[in-house]
C-alpha cells in the first residue's frame, strides 16, 4: 500500500503546528495604539499590561497598583529582569501609565519599551 501522500500531509500538519504553537500565547486582552515608531523586537523581557479599566498585569498575573511597586522591585532584585515591555490600552488613563513607568524606573530597570501596533505608511 502506497502511503507517501498521506505522510506528506501528516508532516505538513506537524510543521504548521510547530510554527503556530509558540504564537498561541494567552495574553491580556488590550487594544494597542498604532504608531509609526513601533518596532518589533524579540528580546527576553517581562510584559506589563494595563487595560482600559486600569487593571495591571505582570505577565499573566493581575496585581493592584498599590502592590505593583513592591512586585516589580522584587523581580528587579531577583536579577532576572533587565527589560520591561509596557502594553497600554488606547483608552487607559495617562496618569496610571506614568505611575507604572515611575515604579519601573524606581526599581532600577532602565530598559523600558512601549509596545504599539506598527502603523502602515503609504511610502
Amino acid at each position: 500500500m502506497n502511503i507517501t501522500s498521506m505522510m506528506d500531509v501528516v508532516f505538513m500538519l506537524l510543521i504548521i503546528f510547530m510554527i503556530a504553537a509558540p504564537l498561541m500565547e494567552a495574553q491580556v486582552d488590550i487594544k494597542l495604539p498604532k504608531s509609526s515608531a513601533a518596532k518589533v523586537k524579540d528580546e527576553n523581557a517581562i510584559t506589563v499590561s494595563i487595560t482600559e479599566g486600569g487593571r495591571i498585569f505582570i505577565g499573566k498575573s493581575e496585581v493592584e497598583l498599590d502592590e505593583f511597586e513592591k512586585r516589580i522591585g522584587e523581580l528587579a532584585e531577583a536579577g532576572g529582569v533587565s527589560a520591561v515591555s509596557l502594553k497600554g490600552d488606547e483608552g487607559v488613563d495617562y496618569g496610571i501609565v506614568m505611575r507604572v513607568v515611575g515604579y519601573i524606573k524606581e526599581a532600577g530597570i532602565e530598559n523600558l519599551g512601549l509596545v504599539a501596533i506598527p502603523e502602515k505608511s503609504g511610502r
